[in-house]
C-alpha cells in the first residue's frame, strides 16, 4: 500500500500540466489581482463629506454649533465633514451650485442652525450626494434636538443644568443602544475576489484526482494495465492513488494560499490556522470531483478534461470570480436562489473563507465546512457506483 501510494505521487508530480492549472495558474492570477484590485478597498473607503459652512458673525456668535461642527471636522480616521468655509452666503451657496459640496451649514440671526442641500450635482455621484445629504441632515437635526431639550430642562427645572453628569445622560443614547461587533474584521471588498479564485483553485485541482484514477484503468493507461495484473489489488491501488492526489491537490492549494498571504497580502483575520483545515476540507472536495470525472463510463480523456474546464470557469463565474459586477451578480442570485448557490462547490469555498473572515462566531465556517463535506461524500459515493461498474463489466 505505501509502495503504491509513492509510485502513485511520484507519477502526478511528473505531469507538467496539473502543476500548471493547480499551482502556477492561481498564482499567475493572484498577481494579475494585486494589479487589478489595487486600488478598490480605497474607492470605497469612506471620506468625509464636503460641507461648506457660512463663517459669519452668527455662526461664531453660536459656541455650541460651530464647536460641534469643528470636532467633527478634526482630521483623523473619524472625521465625518470636510470643511470648507465662506465669508457670506452666497458664495457657500455659489460652492453648492457648482458641486463642490454636499451641503451648506449657517445659523440665522435667531441662533437656529439651518442646512442646505441641492437637489442634483455634477461634481460627484448620486451615492456619494445621498449618503452626504443624510449624515448632514442627522448632524443638523441632532444638534437642533438636544438644544431643544436643554432648554426645556433650563425651563422646567434650572438647577438640573448645575449637574454636568444628569446633562450628559440627558443627551446621551448609550441607555438606550448596546454596541454589539458583528463582524471579525472591517470588511472589504478586494479578499473575496481572492476567495473566489482559491474556489476555482479547488476545481482546477480536480484535475489531479481525474489523472490519478484515468492512471489507475486499465483500459485508460498503460500503468494501470501492468498494475492490474500486478499483487497488488485494484481497490488498494485506487485507494493510493487517491490518497497521493489529495495529498497533491493540498500542496498546491497551501501554496496558493501562502501566496495569497505573504505576497499579496491578503487578510485571512489572523485565522490562518483554520485556513489550513478548510485547504484540506477543499482538497478532499478536489480529489472526490475529480474522482467523478475520472470515473465517468466511455468518455475518453480529452473529453473530461473539457468538462472539467468548462465546469471550472462556469461555476467561478456564479462565484464572482470575474470582477465586480459578476461579484454583485453572484450575490443577487445567492440572495434569489440560496439552494443552488449552495450546490455551487466555488461559491461555497468562496464562504466558506469568507464567512471565516468577516464573521464573529466560527458557527458559519462550520456550517460551510459541513455542507462542503456533505458534498464530497456525495460526490464519492456516485464515483463508487461508475466505479463498480467497471469492475463488473470486466469480469
Amino acid at each position: 500500500m505505501w509502495n503504491a501510494f509513492r509510485g502513485a505521487l511520484a507519477v502526478l508530480t511528473r505531469k507538467t500540466e496539473l502543476a500548471v492549472w493547480a499551482l502556477i495558474f492561481p498564482i499567475i492570477l493572484s498577481t494579475l489581482f494585486m494589479f487589478m484590485f489595487a486600488n478598490l478597498d480605497e474607492s470605497t473607503a469612506f471620506e468625509a463629506v464636503p460641507t461648506a459652512v457660512v463663517a459669519d458673525d452668527a455662526y461664531r456668535a453660536d459656541e455650541g454649533f460651530s464647536t460641534l461642527v469643528d470636532e467633527l471636522s478634526q482630521p483623523g480616521d473619524d472625521q465625518l465633514l470636510g470643511v470648507r468655509e465662506f465669508a457670506t452666503a452666497e458664495e457657500a451657496r455659489g460652492a453648492l451650485e457648482a458641486g463642490d459640496v454636499v451641503g451648506v451649514l449657517s445659523v440665522d440671526g435667531e441662533g437656529m442652525p439651518h442646512l442646505a442641500v441641492s437637489p442634483v450635482s455634477d461634481g460627484m455621484g448620486v451615492s456619494t450626494m445621498q449618503v452626504g445629504r443624510t449624515i448632514l441632515n442627522t448632524v443638523a437635526d441632532t444638534y437642533v434636538r438636544n438644544a431643544d431639550l436643554l432648554q426645556g430642562i433650563a425651563h422646567d427645572n434650572p438647577m438640573a443644568l448645575a449637574d454636568p453628569d444628569l446633562v450628559e445622560r440627558a443627551l446621551s443614547q448609550d441607555d438606550a443602544t448596546v454596541q454589539v461587533s458583528l463582524t471579525h474584521n472591517e470588511p472589504t471588498q478586494s479578499v473575496r475576489f481572492y476567495y473566489a479564485l482559491l474556489g476555482m483553485a479547488c476545481l482546477f485541482c480536480a484535475q489531479i484526482g481525474m489523472v490519478a484514477v484515468c492512471e489507475a484503468q486499465p483500459n485508460l493507461s498503460p500503468l494501470g494495465a501492468r498494475r492490474a495484473v500486478g499483487a497488488v489489488s485494484r481497490g488498494k491501488t485506487l485507494a493510493a492513488a487517491l490518497a497521493a492526489s489529495w495529498v497533491l491537490a493540498t500542496a498546491c492549494l497551501l501554496a496558493a494560499l501562502a501566496y495569497m498571504r505573504f505576497t499579496a497580502g491578503i487578510d485571512f483575520a489572523g485565522r490562518e490556522i483554520a485556513c489550513v483545515g478548510a485547504i484540506a476540507v477543499c482538497a478532499l472536495f478536489s480529489t472526490a470531483f475529480g474522482t467523478l470525472l475520472g470515473s465517468l463510463p466511455k468518455v475518453g480523456f480529452g473529453v473530461k478534461t473539457g468538462l472539467l474546464t468548462g465546469t471550472t470557469c462556469l461555476l467561478s463565474l456564479f462565484a464572482g470570480l470575474y470582477g465586480e459586477p459578476v461579484m454583485n451578480m453572484a450575490d443577487q442570485l445567492a440572495r434569489d436562489y440560496p439552494l443552488l448557490a449552495s450546490l455551487n462547490p466555488a461559491k461555497v469555498v468562496t464562504d466558506t473563507f469568507y464567512s471565516l473572515y468577516y464573521y464573529d462566531s466560527l458557527a458559519p465556517f462550520a456550517g460551510k465546512l459541513g455542507l462542503l463535506l456533505s458534498m464530497t461524500a456525495v460526490v464519492f459515493a456516485v464515483s463508487a457506483l461508475f466505479i463498480r461498474r467497471q469492475r463488473y463489466a470486466s469480469i
